[in-house]
């Protein structure tokens, strides 16, 4: 039986995604960070369990896989579309902002490999990353550094756990009409729409089929990126 983990589920992206998941007929659970009220209700709609976990926190991972086990939930899928995208310029970023990004996305995703591998679940780790730490496009240092990073790891990962039978792979997600996307200027987002082969931003709703296709369908893709960026780039 597969169980699929949302790492975000309560964003823009993770809630399209946790509808997509359902309307598949498998079990899905969800984190969220502060909105508890959303959470709750996004619970409820979707008849799927949340936890509130603040990924900041070096100890959240094993927590939650902890509270995961005990529940009878552990997932064989894990798909790790948390994030944050502040826009700061270079002379602004902090240690502590710096430090706080990577562990947000490149360290969770980390830990949930860790956590997959130690408790012997086999099936997929998918790691969600924006278009920043792929392409030369304006973006904050530190955030496009940890959206890289999650690239890096998809390639390392994808070689030791593959034998292990999970499969690791990095969606990259483009411009689209909701989540982090939404925060940018209406000039650079004019800009991008143009030099898309669709002429056009995508939906929080196409990209969650795509990877819902990545989590429940895929049997053979290992170590790739997966564009979900209506061939932006």
């Amino acid at each position: 039986m597969t169980q699929v983990l949302i790492i975000g589920g309560s964003g823009a992206l993770g809630t399209a995604l946790l509808k997509e998941i359902r309307k598949a007929g498998v079990a899905v659970a969800f984190t969220y960070c502060q909105n508890t009220e959303r959470a709750t209700a996004l619970s409820r709609e979707y008849d799927s369990p949340s936890y509130g976990v603040d990924l900041r926190n070096v100890d959240a991972v094993d927590g939650l896989f902890d509270t995961l086990a005990q529940a009878g939930q552990l997932p064989n899928v894990v798909i790790h579309c948390a994030g944050v995208a502040p826009a700061t310029l270079l002379d602004d970023i902090t240690a502590t902002m710096w430090d706080e990004l990577h562990a947000i996305h490149g360290r969770t995703a980390l830990l949930c490999a860790q956590q997959m591998a130690r408790r012997n679940l086999r099936g997929a780790l998918i790691l969600v990353a924006a278009l920043d730490g792929v392409y030369p496009v304006p973006a904050p240092a530190h955030y496009a550094a940890s959206q890289a990073a999650l690239w890096g790891l998809t390639q390392a990962l994808a070689k030791e756990l593959g034998p292990r039978g999970i499969l690791v792979n990095l969606a990259v997600v483009g411009v689209l009409d909701g989540g982090i996307a939404h925060a940018l200027v209406p000039k650079l987002r004019e800009a991008y729409r143009r030099h898309a082969a669709l002429a056009r931003t995508g939906t929080c709703e196409e990209a969650a089929r795509g990877l819902r296709w990545l989590a429940l369908e895929n049997t053979y893709l290992n170590g790739a990126q997966f564009p979900l960026t209506g061939g932006l780039g």
